[in-house]
């Protein structure tokens, strides 16, 4: 008696998660507070209202020192809204990744290579996510690299602690 087994399929996985770990090297999350609308996992949030307490997404008026990491998918539970998207609510708490490794979200026109410098995006529908220097999107440079190309939306990277990155970037190298 012989019996049939499917050995090809067509649906794929994406390598990672937005917002979850790229691996278990050292890294630095810290518990802060959603400020507003449209915080989502794996994007990156500046300083909000109390500062060390709020995030918020990034606006116009952010600049790469404002930078306080990438939303992490930890241990906060929330469900997909009535448009099938996964916000977190505002005042709930989150943890934010300071420094390591991390699955972003990348912005539409994101062509990331490996070790290529990390753009937020600050305005827009894509504020928030990541992208690279060719992109019109607005944007500032924060304290990362690529650590690989885009895959369904999302890439790897690395955010460094500040005071590694000015010293790496002294040299008049942005």
């Amino acid at each position: 008696m012989s019996m049939a087994a499917q050995t090809n399929y067509n649906f794929g996985f994406s390598k990672g998660v937005a917002g979850g770990l790229f691996d278990l090297s050292a890294h630095e999350v810290s518990t802060r507070q959603a400020e507003g609308k449209g915080i989502t996992f794996g994007i990156g949030v500046v300083v909000g209202t109390n500062k060390g307490v709020d995030i918020k997404l990034p606006d116009a008026d952010s600049a790469g020192i404002d930078f306080e990491g990438v939303v992490v998918h930890n241990s906060v539970m929330t469900e997909l809204d009535m448009d099938n998207k996964l916000v977190i609510k505002d005042k709930r708490t989150v943890g934010c990744l300071h420094h390591g490794k991390v699955w972003v979200k990348t912005g539409e026109n994101a062509k990331p290579a490996y070790k290529e410098r990390v753009y937020m995006i600050t305005d827009g529908e894509e504020a928030g996510m990541f992208t690279t220097s060719e992109d019109k999107a607005t944007k500032i440079a924060v304290n990362g690299v690529f650590l690989g190309e885009t895959d369904d939306g999302i890439a790897n990277a690395e955010f460094i602690p500040i005071s590694v990155m000015a010293a790496t970037t002294e040299g008049g190298t942005e």
